[in-house]
């Protein structure tokens, strides 16, 4: 961490919430799951905590998806680059896209790249909770970047499969040479395990897979044993349960 890094790190997501600052770690679970509850949850957290300054925040895809772009046509500076984005958005999603709070990861010229969304609505009602505890969002950004960030060494240049798994949703990254080829997030019912091992089937199929490429699991999920994922591959857990969610807390 740099010394111009936020001291105090934060991370939402539907079921939990947690807060660190130095070697100061406390987490809750949301009672009414949701944005509106993680809101809560976080800011009984923050009650009393005497926490100032800067923060940065990870949000769940449920909060801010992340999507995979394709390379606009030319070179672009980064508020024209903003703008493209939001352009397409708003062609996927309808004109509400032309609003949503975007970032994205710089790739290559000519490469696919990861952006995020995040609706002005829940970002101004965050800056809110925030501000009422003394505090100001330096940078917001989706759980799957900052893992992406984190791990993209580790995972190699070869082909693989990256997943982020918790409450209600997966999400599936395919990856080739050491970037993001394809995406996928679903909501998730029923057994974590089945529902992976069947969205990464799919996926294998439509991305022609000639040999199962290792899978690679990030999930803040409880007690999850990935291994029965299955299908050949070797499979890597990376962090679970509340590990996970201390791991959203880095930088």
């Amino acid at each position: 961490m740099s010394l111009l890094s936020p001291r105090t790190r934060i991370a939402l997501t539907p079921a939990r919430v947690a807060v660190a600052s130095g070697r100061d770690h406390r987490d809750a679970v949301v009672t009414v799951p949701g944005w509106a509850g993680a809101l809560e949850t976080l800011s009984a957290l923050l009650a009393g905590s005497g926490l100032r300054g800067r923060t940065s925040v990870t949000l769940s895809h449920h909060f801010a998806p992340v999507h995979l772009l394709s390379a606009p046509p030319v070179a672009l500076k980064p508020l024209e680059m903003q703008g493209w984005i939001r352009d397409t958005l708003a062609r996927q999603f309808g004109e509400a896209g032309r609003d949503w709070r975007v970032s994205w990861q710089v790739e290559p010229p000519g490469e696919p790249f990861l952006a995020s969304s995040l609706e002005p609505a829940r970002l101004a009602e965050l800056e809110g909770v925030l501000r009422a505890a003394s505090l100001k969002p330096v940078e917001v950004q989706p759980w799957l970047a900052l893992a992406w960030n984190r791990q993209r060494r580790r995972l190699g240049r070869g082909r693989a499969w990256f997943a982020l798994a918790e409450p209600e949703r997966l999400t599936l990254a395919g990856l080739e040479a050491g970037r993001v080829k394809r995406l996928r997030s679903i909501v998730m019912q029923g057994d974590a395990v089945a529902a992976l091992a069947d969205l990464l089937t799919r996926e294998a199929l439509l991305a022609g897979e000639a040999a199962p490429a290792p899978l690679w699991v990030e999930s803040v999920l409880p007690a999850v044993n990935w291994q029965g994922v299955g299908g050949g591959r070797s499979v890597h857990p990376l962090a679970g349960g509340r590990e996970a969610l201390a791991a959203l807390l880095e930088n």
